[in-house]
């Protein structure tokens, strides 16, 4: 107060307005007032490593390391949320694959191959069993295995020769089954055998045969 007019003195100072906004929002005036605010403009991700990334709305931004995880950028009111798309890929299992044949999607996601057709079947047959003169009193059921499994031939440029896949049908589970066989002389013996349970094709060794390595030829001599 000046005591000489005894009113009150005016003082000015100098507001400072704190201006640093987190990421994904700006700092915007506020019209009749002095300091303004932080106002969202994108859509944050908050990653599992705590870093952060900043995505426009109507933007897609999937992970370096998960390309199966897709973000998109909504905005809905004043609000940016983030919306997380995760892709389910179908099993995939290589072993069933036509080699060389493996590939990625465009999303680089999910694998996908071309498979073996392979018709690999339980066969049913009712037969009697004949063990030295002594035979099953009815018919038994004696399972097998038949069909076609995948086979392949193609040429791999890093071992530079062909590479073969071969695969046949045989018995995948069995069980052991015992029956009572009728001799002649009258007496009764058991016997024990094997019973097909499920089949599947089974891989196994190729015959290289005399394919040549490409880049090399092959001689004949000729008879005289």
């Amino acid at each position: 107060m000046d005591l000489s007019t005894k009113l009150n003195n005016i003082v000015c100072t100098n507001i400072s307005c704190d201006t640093t906004c987190s990421q994904g929002f700006q700092y915007q005036a506020i019209p009749g007032q002095c300091c303004g605010k932080c106002v969202q403009t994108s859509c944050v991700v908050n990653m599992p490593d705590k870093t952060k990334h900043t995505m426009q709305v109507n933007e897609t931004w999937s992970p370096p390391g998960d390309k199966c995880v897709m973000y998109t950028c909504d905005k809905s009111d004043d609000q940016y949320i983030p919306v997380e798309v995760k892709t389910v890929c179908p099993d995939f299992s290589p072993e069933i694959c036509v080699p060389g044949t493996e590939k990625t999607d465009a999303n680089g996601c999910c694998k996908t191959c071309t498979e073996r057709r392979n018709v690999c079947e339980m066969k049913y047959t009712s037969t009697s069993i004949v063990i030295s003169g002594c035979v099953t009193a009815e018919p038994v059921e004696i399972n097998s295995c038949s069909g076609n499994c995948g086979t392949s031939s193609m040429y791999s440029a890093e071992a530079n020769t062909m590479m073969h896949y071969c695969s046949c049908c045989q018995e995948a589970t069995t069980s052991q089954k015992e029956v009572e066989l009728l001799c002649p002389d009258g007496s009764k013996v058991k016997h024990s055998y094997i019973h097909v349970e499920s089949c599947g094709c089974h891989v196994t060794d190729c015959d290289t045969g005399t394919t040549a390595t490409p880049g090399t030829t092959r001689q004949r001599r000729r008879r005289r």
